[in-house]
């Protein structure tokens, strides 16, 4: 009798869960297409995944024993790994739908809004977040359960069904944990305690430098409770004040560019983010005066993020409307000075970027109903990843949630391998426009367990073919335009950065003849080595003619604690970490280890897997992770 129970139990767990999927899928299926987000019924999806929550957890409760007992069946041909990994997927399962169910608690109030326009203000999405940051960190604690469960399944012993609903799970995880971030965050980003004012760099990485690009012009905004109280934006030459006295600039701006004050435009010379942004914020309000609660570097990637999902937007009423798939060329031809009386003319020919903002915030604040928030989420959430947009956040706690995402643009501070690989354009010119990179790193594990890397880089200049490189600050003439300083040499300094204690071995020469530095310098191009950030630092100076590639090499140990032993097993973590900016750089990764060991696992998957060695063929259009772990031969 208590068998049959036990055996009702289970059934009738199993049809309320079928009920539950079968009318959240009907729902969703009817759903028209193309999609207007104010269709949506949250408190219906909400009241499913509830019972939903609920029934898992009854079934967890009821199969407990069947649980206990499955790793015993992982032999069952076909499906055995499902079922020795059944308790660890119930459990993922339960702890990712309560997640949902606590979000759509909190969003399902807001949602559709209660304006007879059906928008949702950013003031009431404000207040609402505040309201519900207790749920919010029921959440998170949720969403960090399911990335500790998700370690606890081994997928090559899965099925390829039950493998490929994983794999889906692997590639939309990062999403999930983004969008919970946003949700802790929104409120302090949105004033919705008190007013926050922000710094804005607008950098330009067609003229590339540590944490997006040179910084084209400063914007200031001051929120309140998702309000916005007050936006300006500035040239970044005309925030200086040359009244006042100025440091020293970082040693190659003095030595290549011959720049012999450090001023706002250059005060992203440090790749960690939060270093930049803390000199940013000193060296702006040193002339401007004022507090500024945080930095945000953006660049042409993230505009174009953002007008995807804005559709279009009118800047100048002579001019087409401008969307994603031109606003980058409006800007670049917006960019170019006209003649004018006004010995500072010059400073006018960036005036279009506050024009063009303004025209953005509009938009999102009085015509919001017209926002393909989905696709703009999604964009937004892309160069989040790549870095390309970065925040952060003057106040340590409340910046915490950035930093655990890798939204504030932070070195990261890994003691296995890592990898970073930082330009700059001292050519006063926007290059980057041209160049493409691409990269090969190897790593060659020793028999007494020591590493040596091997990196090469090539840069290659997609312009016409020119001879001759003449370095010299731009003279803003009125027929200057954007394509002349695109198609110029690229003077690039190039630091990598490496774990600390690496020690170079050998790397290319670069030399510097007379007369290709605008400071008259000369050098025989070697490779010199620092530290900053924590990390080992190998930096030199190659110039990229028009029309012509550079390949730049460099060879060094790696120090003893990037490869860790783990239950018998040797595992090496790499770490490449993306410059903000940067192009969409190929990548060819190979490890090689010596006799004695065998290949257990790799991530991601390698294109070839030899006797020896892997290769693994990625794109770096956001940060890598790589780990190797080889097992003893017996």
């Amino acid at each position: 009798m208590i068998f049959l129970l036990w055996c009702g139990l289970l059934a009738r767990d199993g049809l309320a869960l079928r009920d539950d999927i079968m009318a959240l899928q009907d729902y969703v299926a009817a759903l028209p297409s193309p999609l207007n987000p104010q269709q949506i019924d949250l408190n219906f999806v909400q009241q499913h995944v509830a019972s939903l929550h609920a029934n898992l957890a009854a079934l967890r409760s009821h199969a407990g024993p069947l649980l206990a007992i499955a790793p015993a069946f992982g032999g069952v041909p076909g499906i055995g790994g499902d079922i020795r990994s059944a308790s660890a997927l119930l459990d993922m399962t339960i702890d990712l739908v309560s997640a949902g169910d606590r979000a759509l608690t909190v969003l399902a109030p807001l949602w559709p809004p209660q304006h007879p326009d059906g928008k949702l203000s950013l003031e009431e999405l404000a207040r609402g977040l505040q309201l519900a940051q207790p749920d919010v960190r029921l959440i998170q604690d949720d969403v960090d359960r399911v990335a500790v469960d998700r370690q606890q399944i081994d997928a090559t012993i899965l099925s390829a069904r039950v493998r490929s609903l994983l794999d889906r799970f692997d590639a939309a995880y990062p999403v999930l944990r983004n969008g919970v971030t946003l949700l802790a965050v929104a409120p302090q980003l949105l004033g919705a305690d008190r007013p926050r004012t922000y710094l804005i760099l607008f950098q330009n990485e067609d003229e590339l430098r540590p944490t997006g690009g040179f910084i084209s012009a400063a914007g200031r905004i001051t929120l309140d409770a998702g309000k916005i109280i007050s936006l300006t934006v500035t040239d970044s030459y005309a925030v200086d004040d040359f009244k006042k006295p100025y440091g020293d600039p970082p040693a190659p701006l003095l030595d290549y560019m011959g720049s012999e004050l450090w001023v706002f435009r250059d005060s992203n010379w440090s790749p960690d983010f939060p270093t930049s942004a803390r000199k940013a914020i000193e060296l702006f309000t040193y002339t401007q005066g004022g507090q500024i609660d945080g930095v945000i570097g953006l660049n042409q990637r993230v505009v174009q993020a953002i007008m995807g999902g804005l559709g279009s937007v009118k800047v100048d009423a002579s001019q087409p409307a401008v969307t994603a798939g031109n606003v980058v060329d409006y800007m670049r031809t917006a960019w170019a000075p006209t003649s004018s009386s006004d010995p500072q003319w010059y400073l006018e020919r960036k005036d279009f970027i506050g024009r063009l903002m303004q025209a953005m915030m509009d938009r999102i604040l009085s015509h919001n109903s017209d926002v393909h928030w989905l696709d703009m989420l999604q964009a937004v959430n892309q160069v989040l990843n790549s870095h390309d947009l970065l925040i952060y956040l003057t106040d340590e706690a409340a910046n915490q949630p950035l930093a655990r995402a890798g939204w504030d643009g932070a070195i990261d501070s890994t003691s296995s391998d890592y990898l970073m690989i930082v330009d700059s354009n001292l050519g006063f010119n926007k290059a980057n426009a041209a160049i493409r990179q691409s990269m090969a790193y190897t790593v060659t594990l020793g028999a007494g367990g020591t590493a040596t890397a091997d990196l090469t880089l090539m840069y290659t200049h997609t312009g016409s073919l020119m001879d001759g490189c003449v370095h010299k600050a731009v003279p803003y003439q009125t027929d200057i335009t954007y394509d002349q300083l695109v198609q110029t040499c690229y003077w690039d300094y190039e630091r990598t950065l490496v774990p600390e204690g690496a020690q170079l071995i050998d790397a290319t020469h670069h030399p510097i003849g007379p007369g290709e530095l605008i400071t008259g310098q000369i050098s025989d191009g070697s490779t010199a080595t620092s530290t900053e950030e924590g990390k080992t630092v190998f930096a030199t100076l190659l110039i990229v003619g028009r029309g012509q590639s550079v390949t730049h090499h460099e060879r060094y140990t790696l120090p003893a604690s990037t490869i860790a032993t783990e239950n018998d097993q040797r595992i090496y973590r790499l770490q490449v970490q993306r410059q903000p900016g940067a192009v969409d750089m190929p990548i060819r990764f190979t490890f090689a280890w010596p006799a004695g060991y065998k290949l257990a696992t790799a991530q991601p998957q390698p294109t070839v897997i030899g006797d020896r060695s892997i290769t693994m063929e990625l794109t770096l259009d956001a940060d890598q992770i790589i780990e190797v772990r080889l097992d003893a031969e017996r």
